[in-house]
């Protein structure tokens, strides 16, 4: 019996010292939430984003008195809720318009501009670093009425800037 112990012995020997030393130079893998949280840079909050927007524009201080500026509106988007984003201001028929807008964040707004029966429609992608898309449009009645739709993946912040052009001052 002695003779059959040893290598019993020998074998559980070897059996503990190879599961030890896998122990020992085993890395732990780092727990999932803390791994994700890493990688992941942290995002901006929706009022930062709606100012990043704002900051894309002209700024409303360089601006003349004489009449330039119309309208300016920034709205925080968010994909939970939709938005309440309809703007109207009264000006006369017929007046040349530069409208800016910018959006910062994820996703794309559709700005829907109309004046009496005119309008259009532009597509504003937000980016990380937001640009000011121009576009003009003349107003066809005694007012103008900006409307946002926001695709359904978008989070960030919208920003525009409606203005008469410098040429137009009277």
């Amino acid at each position: 019996m002695k003779y059959a112990i040893r290598p019993a012995a020998a074998a559980l020997t070897a059996f503990a010292f190879l599961t030890g030393s896998a122990a020992c130079v085993t890395p732990s893998a780092p727990e999932p939430q803390q791994a994700a949280s890493d990688a992941r840079p942290r995002l901006p909050s929706e009022q930062q984003l709606g100012d990043l927007a704002a900051a894309a524009l002209t700024d409303q201080d360089t601006l003349d008195d004489a009449g330039t500026f119309v309208l300016s509106t920034t709205f925080v988007l968010s994909t939970a809720d939709g938005i309440d984003s309809a703007a109207r201001s009264e000006i006369a028929a017929g007046t040349p318009l530069l409208i800016e807008a910018a959006c910062a964040g994820e996703g794309s707004v559709t700005l829907t501009v109309t004046s009496g029966r005119s309008g259009t429609r532009q597509q504003v992608a937000c980016a990380d670093k937001p640009r000011a898309k121009t576009f003009a449009f003349t107003t066809r009645a005694g007012s103008i009425s900006l409307d946002a739709d926001r695709g359904t993946a978008t989070r960030g912040g919208l920003a525009y800037l409606v203005r008469r052009p410098a040429s137009e001052h009277r």
